[in-house]
């Protein structure tokens, strides 16, 4: 078959395109572990996300630069899973228009990020104020007893935006998308369509909370899921890019 004879819905995606794709997802897959480590060793994170407010207000404070610097760099690996969320979709999807399923999943993909910025947010404004309010001398017991109350609202609205909706509930429907777009498409192999179902399938398992109901399985290790096949879609696109002539 000559290069004239290959319909354009099946051309082979550019050199640039997979490179930039394997290069996002590879980040995207191990930029996680720089928050993890900074937070993890500054405020225990992720434990300390079920910390009382009397022992997380004054933890904040004291690791207030750690912890700014832990959530940013979460939150730029947050706003980074749109961009990883809409090069794997168009890699998956044939060459054209993108249809339904293929828009469905960039739709997840964008409210996820936002829900995940949202979370993280939480943790660089209003609780960075209440826990300065907590530590002003001369506060009442009462006083302090609302801050508290406060902070445990603040965090169980934000915790619910950010990791249940958007780590969980909506990057699953992301990934489950995708998988299901892999599979139709062909345009990749099929393993990486049933891998992304296997792993939105583990990711959504923390929105259980939402109903209730205990996830058998930390939001640590669903993430570390689809982290994995982040990493695995990287070194396929890095592969294909490396084979594919100049």
């Amino acid at each position: 078959m000559s290069p004239r004879d290959v319909s354009p819905d099946h051309a082979t995606p550019s050199r640039g395109l997979l490179l930039a794709a394997g290069l996002v997802l590879l980040v995207q897959g191990f930029s996680l572990f720089a928050p993890m480590a900074v937070l993890g060793a500054a405020i225990q994170w992720p434990d300390s996300l079920d910390y009382p407010p009397s022992k997380m207000l004054p933890l904040l404070r004291e690791q207030l630069d750690a912890v700014r610097l832990g959530y940013g760099l979460y939150l730029g690996y947050s706003l980074l899973f749109l961009v990883t969320g809409v090069l794997t979709v168009r890699l998956a999807a044939r060459r054209g228009p993108l249809g339904a399923l293929a828009l469905i999943a960039i739709g997840a993909a964008a409210v996820s990020a936002l829900a995940r910025a949202i979370g993280i947010l939480r943790w660089l404004t209003g609780s960075v104020v209440l826990a300065e309010a907590h530590a002003v001398p001369g506060l009442s017991a009462e006083g302090r007893a609302a801050i508290e109350a406060v902070q445990a609202a603040v965090n169980a609205w934000g915790g619910a935006i950010g990791e249940n909706l958007g780590v969980a509930a909506f990057a699953a429907i992301w990934a489950v998308a995708t998988g299901l777009l892999i599979l139709r498409e062909r345009q990749l192999p099929a393993w990486a369509g049933l891998t992304g179902l296997l792993a939105g399938s583990l990711v959504a398992l923390p929105a259980l909370e939402l109903f209730g109901i205990a996830p058998p399985v930390s939001i640590v290790l669903s993430t570390t899921a689809i982290q994995l096949w982040f990493m695995a879609l990287g070194v396929l696109f890095l592969w294909r890019a490396w084979r594919q002539p100049a």
